[in-house]
């Protein structure tokens, strides 16, 4: 089911301009272009013809603490927990042997 305001490119710049609002989401944009058959790029290059404004998403941002690992390529957010060990297993035929 889509929102009444997604429907179309021109019932959304009526919304925007009902709520007087000038930025626009990513998801909006995926919204109206599910809605249209429309492909993202087309979509957006409409809507900012209207004047309207694609919002910028927020970069997530990683704080190193002081007990931070500095090379967290097998730990900390990110690494895979489950990496299937270092290979040694599966060249040598001991893959999912225990002992």
């Amino acid at each position: 089911m889509v929102d009444p305001e997604h429907e179309s490119i021109e019932a959304f710049v009526e919304y925007m301009a009902d709520d007087e609002q000038e930025v626009f989401t990513h998801a909006d944009v995926n919204a109206i272009a599910q809605a249209t058959q429309t492909s993202h790029h087309k979509v957006r290059e409409e809507l900012e013809g209207y004047g309207l404004r694609l919002a910028r998403r927020a970069s997530e941002k990683r704080v190193r603490g002081v007990l931070t690992n500095s090379n967290d390529r097998w730990c900390g957010p990110g690494a895979e927990k489950m990496h299937g060990g270092s290979g040694w297993e599966q060249i040598n035929g001991f893959g999912g042997q225990e002992g």
